[in-house]
């Protein structure tokens, strides 16, 4: 079967190192999960259990046959991506992007499917020039790059960046060519791979691996851009080559401590195996690379192209794969310790454990405590030399327990939270600041599900937030995000009739957020009202002096 169109979704990483040997089932020393780990119980406060069940994103709609014809394989679809964009309206605009052709170095063409309430449904999808996961910029701009650069001199590179202003009814790419500095002596080769970060002081990160005339192999690497995506300059090194290993796809998010965390793949030996490492300088260095594991296994995890996501209510979670799809959680956000691996989805056909779904998976928040996660059913093929197509880590036999389709599909999955969430009543508030160009900003921005910068309440010096609950409840504990990345302060007051309210029973001060912290109250009341000071240094469109409600839960 020739190859009719001309796409890729992952590079050869293979420059340096020794050729590997044939599959394999997995050894001693490698972890090894249940192909169906079994849904977990809520006994537990940060376990991860199942919000819906499976469902297609791509074929649209589902296929009705089992297996595809010669011509519908010829449909391809994966290495898919997603995002929870906040945009105007009281749902996320969740956005899950695909590869469409096959996995060689070639021109990228992509496709797109839109859900609008919160990933349980998506329509039919289309062309996009959006490879990788757009993150929101604080300037209210959505943020993507291209894949590959291109290099350009001894320490020079370009990268194609895409930015929006709108992602409402339609949607309006603007691309730029970004300039790539490094001081090494630049090889060509490397993706661009994984989502953005943007820090508190708006620099934008973005992870790249690239290789250097030194050794020839690919190294993981961050690079910092301070005015929003036209230049970039290289920060950081998260993992040097080693002998006869290189490091390649990496993934970094800012941790509830406001650290970066790095998890990269690292090949060379029998399996793509996982890595981690720590920046407390966001971003400048790097704490000596290490085998990532699993709570309580002393096993070598396997897996490619990670995808770390800090979800609203503080829990760090991970997804990757090869064999097999799987999620882990670090319930404290910290990702030093990572818990309840399981397996999410599996297309084994009986022969190797690595057929089947790439392991290349998109990971989001749909919620506070809610995530999505996308991955594909068979990995995108590559091209022979004589120009054939390389299904060999998915042949046609009708053996794979989902199918031989190239498709995208998607799971929903709660973090479970200890306590039962109660919804107040009304809310009355002086944080009512809001913009037309600012649409999740708002009284309601504080209850949405999103810790987005803009997904806030916001007042001109202090704000007041009360939270009225018809009738008087035992409360066990308060989250709150105050103002990300900034330090903030805030006191909270109960009260049985709305007017007495005494002393506060919680005092934050100088507290930095990147998502939601809890507090223990163990008090009754009817009356929860937040007072939070004003901060320095805001946003001139608000004023010199403003306080955030960035996000509100109440237990009991």
């Amino acid at each position: 079967m020739h190859v009719h169109r001309a796409v890729v979704a992952a590079m050869s990483v293979a420059a340096g190192l020794p050729s590997p040997p044939g599959p394999a089932q997995a050894g001693a020393g490698y972890c090894v999960l249940p192909d169906h780990s079994q849904q977990s119980t809520r006994n537990g406060a940060y376990l991860i259990d199942t919000a819906s069940s499976l469902d297609w994103i791509h074929p649209n709609p589902p296929p009705v046959s089992r297996e595809p014809t010669p011509s519908e394989r010829l449909d391809f679809a994966g290495f898919p991506n997603v995002s929870a964009l906040d945009v105007s309206g009281p749902a996320q605009k969740v956005i899950v992007t695909f590869t469409t052709n096959v996995d060689k170095v070639v021109t990228l063409t992509n496709e797109e499917a839109v859900s609008e309430d919160g990933g349980l449904t998506f329509g039919p999808s289309g062309a996009t020039p959006l490879r990788e996961s757009p993150i929101e910029l604080l300037d209210g701009r959505f943020f993507a790059t291209e894949y590959y650069p291109a290099r350009t001199g001894p320490h020079t590179a370009t990268l194609g960046v895409l930015l929006s202003s709108a992602l409402e009814d339609g949607e309006s790419w603007l691309r730029s060519v970004a300039t790539l500095f490094t001081p090494g002596d630049l090889l060509p080769g490397g993706a661009a791979h994984g989502a953005p970060v943007q820090l508190a002081d708006g620099t934008i990160l973005i992870t790249v691996y690239a290789r250097y005339a030194g050794t020839g192999a690919y190294q993981a690497e961050v690079y910092a851009s301070a005015d929003g995506g036209v230049t970039f300059e290289r920060r950081g090194v998260i993992a040097e080559p080693e002998p006869g290993f290189a490091y390649n796809e990496s993934a970094i998010a800012q941790a509830m401590d406001g650290t970066l965390v790095a998890v990269v793949r690292r090949d060379g030996g029998q399996y793509s195996t996982l890595h981690q490492s720590r920046s407390a300088d966001g971003g400048r260095t790097w704490s000596p690379v290490r085998e990532l594991r699993f709570a309580g296994q002393d096993c070598v995890v396997r897996g490619v192209a990670p995808r770390l996501l800090l979800t609203p209510g503080g829990a760090l979670v991970l997804s990757s794969g090869r064999p097999d799809n799987w999620l882990t959680v670090s319930p404290d956000g910290l990702g030093e310790e990572w818990l309840e691996p399981r397996v999410t989805y599996h297309n084994r056909d009986g022969v190797w454990d690595t057929h089947g779904s790439s392991g290349y998976t998109g990971l989001a928040a749909v919620g506070a405590h809610r995530l999505i996660q996308v991955f594909d059913n068979c990995k995108l093929p590559g091209v022979r030399p004589d120009g054939m197509l390389d299904e060999t880590a998915c042949p046609a036999h009708g053996r794979f327990a989902n199918g031989g389709w190239y498709a995208v599909k998607r799971l929903l999955f709660d973090v479970a939270t200890p306590g039962t969430r109660l919804e107040p009543a009304r809310t009355s508030t002086t944080m009512r600041w809001s913009s037309r160009y600012r649409p999740r900003t708002g009284p309601d921005g504080a209850q949405d599900g999103s810790t987005g910068y803009w997904s806030s309440a916001v007042a001109k010096g202090r704000g007041r937030y009360v939270l009225h609950l018809g009738r008087a409840h035992p409360l066990s504990r308060i989250g709150l995000s105050l103002r990300p990345g900034h330090p903030a302060g805030a006191r909270v007051y109960l009260s049985m009739d709305g007017r007495s309210w005494g002393e506060p029973v919680l005092t934050i001060k100088d507290r930095t957020d990147h998502a939601l912290r809890y507090d223990p109250i163990g008090r009754t009341a009817r009356h929860v009202k937040i007072v939070v000071d004003p901060s320095a240094d805001c946003e001139r469109e608000i004023g010199r002096r403003c306080s955030m409600l960035n996000e509100v839960e109440l237990y009991s």
